[in-house]
């Protein structure tokens, strides 16, 4: 079941702002009082090294230094190659015995106390969560109707800190054997830092390459990093274009040119280093004629995902359809790309343009035609990605939970398929020869990567 309370009404007409209104007003009635609840810290810790803030205690402690410390980051750029942490961690995980019900805290930034007039204002990003929010409540509705016993609770983080704080002295929170979310960084480091010390397993629906300084077992990032993505389009590459020329594209800077290690990791594909240095807004002095010479075609790999990338993908694209004439050559990119604005669909299908992706809308599962009805008949609009990514992802935790307890979500043993998310979860380690001695991974990470083609205005599945 749901802590927050079932009692949708009717709605009139079928504008988004007002069908959310409703989940707004409930969310405000299931969000959390403050409590005082005792320390949980003992008096020997205050002569360690590092100061954490203690949800428990509302104060800030002191810990181990190796314990506690957790970085969290988007897929920033690499100014010197990566120093990786030789240092075997001691522990690991205990095996948990699998228990008769599970508690989940869903930790979501609504802000709902913040709109007061959502008729005359509204946040896109703020649609994104309520349409997360809709897929989570329509999915814990159907795990309560399948009588699996996992109970949920909801807090509205407000993206803040203090407020985060809050939540985390709260019973069902410190109860919780899953936590997932919250979205933003600062607070995500603090749940990140929580479930280590606290042994509960943090899930992350959303920011991609978290990376930590410390092992920590009890983190799951569910987007898959840069090192993940190269992976998979490389592996597609080998197989697909084998007999094809592969070139990795950067611009002549230290951070671009270091990132395309990621993509050498197979000594079996050949590939040639592609340096752009020419600066100009349209790459004029840029002659791509003479490296479109094999016979069986040409694959250029862009590893770009930044929207102050965005214009050099397309000045790139461009000069390549110019430059091809009658060629066959195929661009891999990032999963950023479907949010590129500038692209031209015509460079792009002249180009043959795969990149590889976390999610593809499976309309023929079995459960997408029924969501999808549930979710328009509930708030009367229609869900997007995130309404099935979240509906996909509370009915994989519950799942995985009822199966094999909180190492369920961790140690599964097959990959599996949602509506639109796919779910593949493996330790990951930094790339030093020691890897296999190591007793914890840094965290886990979801692998599950799809690669899509761009054809007729859209992607479409290839793997």
């Amino acid at each position: 079941m749901t802590s927050v309370p079932s009692r949708l009404l009717p709605l009139n007409g079928n504008n988004l702002v007002i069908s959310f209104w409703i989940v707004l007003a409930i969310w405000s009635c299931g969000t959390t009082k403050k409590t005082t609840v005792p320390p949980t810290t003992s008096p020997g810790s205050e002569v360690e090294k590092v100061r954490i803030y203690d949800p428990a205690s509302g104060k800030y402690i002191l810990v181990p230094r190796d314990a506690v410390k957790v970085d969290t980051v988007k897929w920033t750029e690499a100014k010197v190659a990566p120093v990786v942490d030789d240092k075997v961690a001691e522990t690991t995980p205990p095996t948990p015995i699998k228990k008769s019900r599970y508690d989940v805290s869903l930790l979501l930034p609504l802000n709902s106390m913040n709109y007061p007039d959502l008729e005359n204002q509204i946040d896109p990003k703020l649609v994104r969560f309520m349409q997360f929010y809709g897929g989570l409540r329509i999915a814990a509705a159907e795990i309560q109707r399948l009588g699996l016993p996992v109970t949920f609770h909801s807090y509205d983080t407000e993206s803040t800190v203090s407020k985060l704080n809050e939540i985390l002295k709260e019973p069902p929170v410190r109860a919780a054997d899953v936590i997932i979310g919250p979205y933003d960084k600062e607070n995500l480091e603090t749940v990140a830092a929580y479930g280590l010390l606290n042994e509960k397993l943090v899930v992350s629906p959303w920011l991609p390459a978290f990376s930590l300084e410390t092992n920590n077992p009890y983190f799951i990032q569910m987007v898959p990093g840069q090192s993940t993505n190269a992976d998979a389009i490389m592996k597609y590459a080998g197989e697909a274009f084998s007999k094809r020329k592969i070139f990795l594209v950067a611009r002549n800077n230290p951070a671009e040119i270091n990132r395309l290690l990621l993509f050498k990791k197979n000594s079996a594909i050949i590939t040639e280093d592609l340096i752009i240095d020419d600066a100009s807004i349209d790459l004029a002095k840029t002659n791509l004629a003479f490296l479109l010479d094999d016979p069986d075609g040409t694959v250029f790999i862009m590893p770009y995902y930044s929207r102050s990338d965005e214009q050099f993908v397309s000045s790139f694209l461009r000069k390549l359809v110019a430059d091809k004439g009658t060629k066959d050559v195929i661009v891999f990119g990032f999963p950023q790309w479907t949010g590129f604005n500038s692209l031209n669909p015509n460079y792009m299908e002249s180009l043959s343009v795969h990149i590889s992706s976390p999610t593809y809308l499976n309309t023929s599962n079995a459960y997408y035609r029924k969501f999808r009805d549930e979710f328009y008949t509930t708030y009367y609009t229609m869900p997007d990605n995130q309404a099935y990514q979240a509906y996909d992802l509370l009915m994989w935790v519950a799942r995985r939970l009822v199966d094999g307890g909180k190492l369920g979500l961790i140690h599964s043993t097959a990959s599996e398929f949602g509506i639109i998310s796919g779910y593949d979860i493996n330790p990951l380690y930094p790339d030093t020869k020691i890897d296999m001695d190591r007793k914890t991974p840094l965290y886990y990470e979801n692998s599950k990567l799809r690669i899509l083609k761009y054809v007729n205005l859209d992607f479409e599945l290839v793997r």
